[in-house]
């Protein structure tokens, strides 16, 4: 039994030695290729991927002060370096920074300039490769610039008979100062503070911006990254009109009061096309607007056949504190050629209704002086002959006589203090209400005082009743 234990202690020592000296063997053969590797390879390479290039984008990074680096087409790069086993093992993209060399850059631009790298730790090492090996960067000079600044509410509607006051539209504050390339300043044409709220307004509202708007001269959205304001808060104002479509008309003066004024009839045109209304809008959201808007006054005696006037419609809505939603700025009224109540616009014109004029002569007797001022003295007409031309319809006009037309001097509310003077003549012709005078005329007058009957004493006596006491 013992035989059996021996041989069995002898074959574990065997083992265990036999174990020891493989691993040895293991750990002397290594350290020879170790010792062979670094005698006979030094340096090894390495590739390390996303070393991240360092570009401070909008700080200066230039030879010229005064550029800054304002874009880079590059921002991960792969990089193969050589070096000692020993060093270059503690290499990564964490202690390596690749950057661009900028030295000689001095002017603004797109640049294409070589990609360098350095270690963060001191070790050394040999760049193998760079890939890519060249950014495409963009170099600018920074300035500063005050805009002016417009309001923008694309959302915003209004109700039927409300509009905006474009006028008063503004926006607080009205300007801002932008930051950035100028490159890319040179570009902006025009800044909006921009409401994106949706809503619909009767009365006047006032509305916080969301975002700055930038666009160029020709309406394309610009990018405003890489910009600075000095302001992002913009109170926006929206001033609500209350609008109307109303036609339009002229008021006839110093007509006498049995002239049919009916019988005219006024073409109205604006821009060479005739329209018969405009939208105005009331400075007052609550305002009534009449159906008619008077655009103007005419004096009767103006209007010839061939009658044409240009009337400013900033001046007549100025004065109904009305504004102009219509964009026209004038409107110029042409007599209609043919009387109004006899024209009919399925046939032709009928040239015996054609407003033409003729001219009588009236002689002293047809002139009359009315409202004299002053009934201590006698007033008489010194004029001794009156021609005038008068306009009407064509077929009536042929018919008036001079005993048809009365001339009159109407010296009420006169301040007259000579003798002799001369005064206007007002003229009418009742039998034809549709017949007027076109023509201003003045007459001389003459003033004379009243004789006075003196009463004698005598007579007075002679005159006065005797009472005789009983």
């Amino acid at each position: 039994m013992k035989i059996p234990e021996t041989i069995r202690e002898v074959f574990r020592r065997k083992s265990q030695t036999n174990f020891s000296l493989a691993l040895y063997s293991v750990l002397i053969a290594v350290l020879v290729w170790f010792a062979v590797s670094l005698t006979l390879y030094p340096s090894v390479p390495k590739t390390i991927e996303n070393v991240t290039l360092d570009v401070n984008i909008g700080g200066t990074a230039s030879a010229d002060s005064t550029l800054n680096i304002i874009s880079c087409d590059v921002r991960h790069v792969k990089v193969k370096v050589i070096g000692s086993r020993t060093q270059i093992a503690n290499i990564d993209n964490d202690t390596l920074v690749a950057y661009v060399d900028t030295e000689g850059v001095n002017t603004v631009g797109k640049k294409n300039l070589p990609i360098r790298v350095r270690s963060t730790n001191g070790i050394e090492f040999e760049v193998d490769s760079v890939t890519p090996s060249t950014a495409s960067i963009e170099f600018d000079k920074y300035e500063s610039i005050q805009f002016p600044v417009s309001p923008k509410i694309p959302n915003v509607k209004f109700e039927s008979t409300k509009t905006i006051n474009s006028s008063e539209f503004t926006c607080e504050p009205d300007v801002v100062t932008i930051t950035g390339p100028s490159a890319q300043l040179s570009k902006i044409g025009t800044v909006y503070a921009v409401s994106n709220r949706e809503m619909t307004l009767d009365s006047s509202h006032a509305l916080s911006s969301d975002e700055i708007q930038l666009l160029s001269e020709d309406g394309t959205t610009l990018d405003n990254s890489n910009l600075t304001f000095n302001t992002t808060n913009f109170l926006i104002n929206i001033p609500v009109l209350t609008t109307k479509t109303v036609g339009m008309y002229v008021q006839i003066v110093n007509a006498p009061s049995d002239f049919n004024q009916e019988c005219l009839n006024f073409n109205m045109y604006a821009d060479s096309k005739e329209i018969d209304s405009i939208t105005i809008a009331s400075k007052n959201s609550q305002a009534e607007i009449p159906d008619r808007l008077e655009i103007g006054k005419i004096l009767l005696s103006d209007i010839t056949p061939e009658y044409s006037r240009t009337f400013d419609l900033s001046t007549v809505l100025e004065a109904q504190n009305c504004i102009n939603m219509s964009g026209i700025t004038s409107i110029t009224v042409t007599l209609e050629p043919y009387a109004k109540d006899e024209l009919d616009e399925s046939d032709e014109p009928d040239e015996s209704k054609k407003i033409v004029t003729k001219s009588i002569s009236l002689d002293q007797s047809r002139i009359n002086i009315s409202n004299k001022p002053d009934n201590n003295y006698d007033y008489s007409v010194l004029t001794e002959n009156l021609t005038i031309d008068i306009a009407g319809p064509s077929d009536v006009l042929s018919e008036v006589t001079a005993n048809d037309i009365i001339a009159d001097v109407n010296l009420l509310n006169a301040n007259i203090s000579e003798d002799q003077f001369t005064y206007d003549v007002i003229f009418s012709c009742p039998k034809y209400p549709n017949i007027w005078a076109i023509t201003v005329s003045k007459v001389s007058i003459q003033r004379t005082p009243k004789e006075t009957t003196t009463v004698s004493d005598s007579a007075q006596n002679e005159s006065t009743p005797t009472t005789t006491a009983s």
